[in-house]
């Protein structure tokens, strides 16, 4: 009888972690749809070209030393805001 009562109490317990992990499986594909869309949209507008155009310059120059210096310059003042 006890043995029944728990087993009931842990299949309870699991359906609702079940169901609680369903819905947030649902939100995080949701919310990843979303982030999908708002990044394919900004990326055909004017800014979001701008933004390629020139990672894609920058990417053609990663070897360039100016580059390199600014690059690690930034990377110190991020490293540092931490």
């Amino acid at each position: 009888m006890l043995i029944q009562r728990l087993l009931k109490k842990q299949q309870v317990t699991l359906a609702e972690l079940t169901e609680q992990s369903r819905l947030q499986n649902e939100q995080l594909q949701a919310n990843s749809q979303r982030l999908t869309h708002h990044i394919r949209t900004f990326m055909g507008s004017t800014p979001g070209l701008v933004m390629s155009f020139g990672l894609g310059c920058l990417f053609q120059l990663r070897h360039n030393s100016t580059v390199k210096l600014v690059r690690s310059l930034f990377g110190l003042r991020w490293i540092t805001k931490l």
